[in-house]
């Protein structure tokens, strides 16, 4: 099977950017025990201002958030996974809408072929895809990156279905070199 790490596409330039999440929501508090915790906390942030923003279906910094319909698709492949809603308040102009956080599981499924920059950063990323097969979206353990990865048939739904704000690259998997 293939896999595929999801990031936000940096060539949507008006796409909504979340203000103020960093202060409430860091990056230790993004596990599915401390959102489960978090199940009664309401979260609402503004969206920077800015001329005809764009309400993508992700938005990958500073925490992933997914719409309501990318969710919804998401549920279809892992029906227990964990996901907190966030209203993005447009103070501007008066819109408010409910985004997802995603807190997908962390898998354990580095291959022993990886190979990391000094700074311990991944500079080649390759996964071990026996552990990652039962998985159709989950964050990879062991490494600095927050990388959310979805497999063959997340993907294809995800982009027969016009979603936007998604950039999808494709994963190696042990030795297979696809250069």
């Amino acid at each position: 099977m293939n896999y595929f790490i999801m990031s936000h596409d940096e060539r949507v330039y008006n796409a909504v950017k979340p203000m103020g999440v960093s202060q409430v929501i860091t990056k230790e508090m993004l596990d599915e025990e401390h959102i489960r915790k978090m199940n009664k906390v309401h979260f609402q942030f503004p969206i920077s201002e800015q001329n005809e923003a764009e309400y993508v279906d992700f938005i990958q910094k500073p925490i992933p958030l997914v719409s309501d319909r990318c969710k919804q698709l998401m549920e279809k492949y892992v029906p227990h996974m964990c996901f907190k809603s966030v209203v993005l308040t447009d103070q501007k102009q008066p819109r408010q809408d409910v985004y997802w956080l995603i807190v997908p599981p962390r898998v354990h499924c580095l291959s022993v072929e990886n190979e990391f920059h000094k700074d311990g950063t991944v500079k080649r990323l390759i996964i071990d895809e026996q552990k990652a097969a039962p998985y159709k979206i989950f964050r990879i353990d062991g490494i600095l990156e927050d990388y959310i990865l979805i497999s063959l048939d997340v993907a294809e739904s995800l982009l027969r279905r016009g979603f936007t704000g998604i950039r999808l690259k494709k994963v190696e998997k042990e030795g297979v070199y696809e250069r």
